[in-house]
């Protein structure tokens, strides 16, 4: 700012009229503001208003004098160090002017008074002030500046860090307790973090219904006691984890709270994954030693006989009988063996999708004949009584024979292995809508609760110490429930516990005769107004093709994705009424999905379904909290699947 261009005031105090108007005149041309007082109140009013560059204070006015008036001057911190010239027309100056230097001032001007230096004095202290006020605004100037670069370069850091940051503002009720807190600050990767848009100048409880109470205390102790603490906490509202670093912002009594976080989600995610798949690699690394132990033991069991057949074909050449004998053991440990090696084939080609059925069209009774044939000597040889019960109506299916055969004859031998001699074994066989129901039941050696859910795993052999050991490789129930799912079925196991025997049950899906595909089809075409908008989920291209097209004949709308961004772009474009969504996709998990299927508009009534290879009720449970409603596990069955259509398509119509 020019120098001259400063404003700059001036007081003239004088109880004359006449002599502030001489004043002025002989002032007006220094381009200052006159300000008149006729009194000394009147003075120090204007005083405690603005700043002056000089005053010209008379010494002698009624009421309160000049002196008096500059006493109160220099007693204000505002006014202290304005210059003072006194103005006097007394008989004894000289008395007046050391009383004046006295009290601070800067000059003592006897009346009358010459022009040219009362301007020239004046000039002088407005010139002072001016370039004091100038240097001072140049100060000013400078300090805005590097306050101003200080707050860019805050800013930027502000803005620039992944971690969430925020400060609130704690909102008290009347009693003074924390009930809510007001973002006032937030930087970019807070809405990262925490899914939150919007949310400086407005309170959690209006961006989030129904937050924890524990954030409120724990918020509430920091601002109380002025201690920094870190802490992990979740959010259920939100579904996150969140590593959070609170402080205090000011002094005790202070309400403001910078916190620094970051979203921890995924990561406990992962280290829970990877928990459990330690454990499960532990689990499976314990089986593997139980089953190497176990086929050693197996495979030398024949071994034995063999090479005592052996030994004896040698020494009883001679005898027709024991060598017959002889022969008749020796094929048995052999067909033994070959049973071994053909159960662990087909568990290499399961485990690596390698097993072709040869489906063709069976009737499921003739295949039933011909389990029972096969698994007939290990039942004879437990004495046990075999009960088979067939319905009399044709079990028509669309399946490979030999391994339906195979089901059947593993779930027979494991009920004649597993009960005591003399036993009751029945198979019974029977429809349930569309499906054949196939059960062997046992009086054996039962199963315990909580091994009823490992009994299908590979290489789980039930414990118990009221039976004798039994041969085998504890994988034959395992192959029986892949062979199962295979063909599009199910199989459960049911016991009432320990020494009560124990259920295996099978169910298969029936074909369709002509006329109840007829049937189904009429049925489609009239549930065309409950139509379905149902998208399939999964990086498994032929899983999702194959549900897509089952969706297709059942008249309903299929929209694929194969990753997680796809799904969420079509569920913006779409309006769905079910998702099936697979837990493991190769760019997010489906539990992530889920929860960002829950946060877009309209998904909130979609009827979520996860589909998994997990089935425990843990992961039904995690499923849940991520806000799935029904959990499947692979292979998914195809009757439910259709029942959870059907009742899908029938509310929409109601509707």
């Amino acid at each position: 700012m020019p120098h001259n261009t400063i404003s700059a005031h001036v007081l003239l105090v004088d109880d004359q009229p006449a002599n502030l108007l001489a004043l002025e005149a002989v002032l007006e041309t220094l381009g200052v503001n006159l300000v008149r007082a006729v009194s000394g109140p009147e003075a120090l009013e204007a005083l405690a208003r603005q700043d002056f560059a000089a005053v010209l204070l008379d010494v002698r006015m009624p009421g309160m004098d000049g002196f008096e008036v500059a006493r109160e001057i220099r007693a204000r911190p505002r006014s202290r160090f304005t210059p003072i010239l006194f103005v006097t027309a007394g008989d004894d100056p000289d008395e007046a002017m050391l009383s004046a230097y006295a009290l601070g001032a800067v000059d003592f001007l006897a009346k009358p008074l010459r022009a040219e230096v009362l301007k020239a004095k004046v000039g002088v202290f407005v010139e002072l002030y001016r370039s004091k006020e100038e240097l001072r605004q140049r100060e000013r100037r400078d300090f805005e500046q590097r306050l101003e670069a200080k707050e860019e370069r805050y800013r930027a850091l502000f803005e620039s860090i992944d971690e969430g940051f925020c400060v609130l503002r704690l909102v008290r009720d009347k009693a003074g307790k924390v009930r809510d807190y007001r973002f006032e600050e937030a930087n970019e990767a807070f809405t990262m973090h925490t899914g939150l848009r919007g949310a400086v100048g407005r309170t959690i409880r209006e961006l989030v219904p129904g937050p924890e109470g524990q954030w409120f205390q724990i918020y509430e102790r920091v601002a109380q006691t002025g201690e920094a603490t870190r802490f992990v906490e979740e959010a259920r509202t939100m579904n996150r984890w969140f590593d959070i670093y609170a402080t205090r912002l000011g002094g005790p009594g202070s309400d403001l709270v910078a916190v620094l976080f970051s979203d921890i989600t995924q990561r406990l995610l992962a280290e829970q994954d990877m928990r459990r798949l330690n454990d499960e690699l532990a689990q499976a690394n314990r089986r593997k030693t139980e089953f190497l132990a176990t086929l050693a033991h197996e495979l030398r069991n024949p071994l034995a006989p063999l090479s005592n057949g052996l030994h004896l074909m040698r020494m009883g050449a001679s005898k027709p009988e024991l060598l017959d004998k002889t022969r008749q053991m020796m094929e048995r440990q052999i067909q033994h063996m070959v049973h071994l090696v053909d159960d662990l084939l087909d568990v290499a080609r399961i485990s690596t999708g390698k097993v072709e059925l040869r489906r063709q069209r069976i009737e499921l009774k003739d295949v039933v004949a011909t389990a029972v044939e096969t698994s007939a000597s290990l039942i004879e040889a437990g004495h046990h009584k075999l009960h088979v019960e067939l319905p009399s109506q044709p079990l028509p299916m669309d399946a490979d024979p030999t391994r339906i055969a195979q089901v059947v004859s593993n779930l027979l031998n494991n009920a004649a292995k597993y009960t005591p001699e003399a036993g009751r074994i029945t198979l019974k066989v029977g429809v349930e809508g569309n499906e054949a129901v196939l059960s062997v039941t046992d009086t054996g050696v039962g199963i315990g609760a909580e091994a009823l859910s490992r009994v299908f795993e590979m290489f789980a052999q039930v414990p118990s110490s009221a039976a004798k050991p039994q041969g085998g490789l504890g994988i034959g129930l395992s192959l029986v429930q892949s062979l199962v799912a295979l063909h599009g079925g199910s199989v459960s196991a049911a016991s009432p516990g320990p020494g009560q025997g124990s259920t295996f049950t099978v169910r298969l899906p029936l074909a369709a005769s002509e006329a109840a595909g007829a049937e189904r089809n009429a049925a489609n075409a009239a549930g065309k107004p409950g139509q379905l908008q149902v998208m399939v989920v999964d990086d498994n291209a032929d899983a999702a093709e194959s549900l897509g097209v089952l969706l297709d004949i059942e008249g309903h709308a299929a929209h694929i994705a194969h990753t997680g961004a796809e799904a969420l772009q079509i569920a913006r474009e779409h309006s769905l009424d079910i998702v099936f969504l697979d837990i493991g996709l190769p760019d997010m998990s489906g539990y992530d999905v889920a929860r960002r299927l829950r946060l877009l508009p309209g998904m909130q009534e979609t009827l979520l379904v996860a589909l998994t290879g997990w089935g425990t009720q843990d992961d039904r449970q995690r499923t849940r909290e991520a806000g799935f409603d029904r959990h499947l596990t692979k292979p998914a069955e195809l009757p439910a699947v259709e029942e959870l259509l059907h009742s899908a398509a029938q509310a929409k119509r109601v509707a």
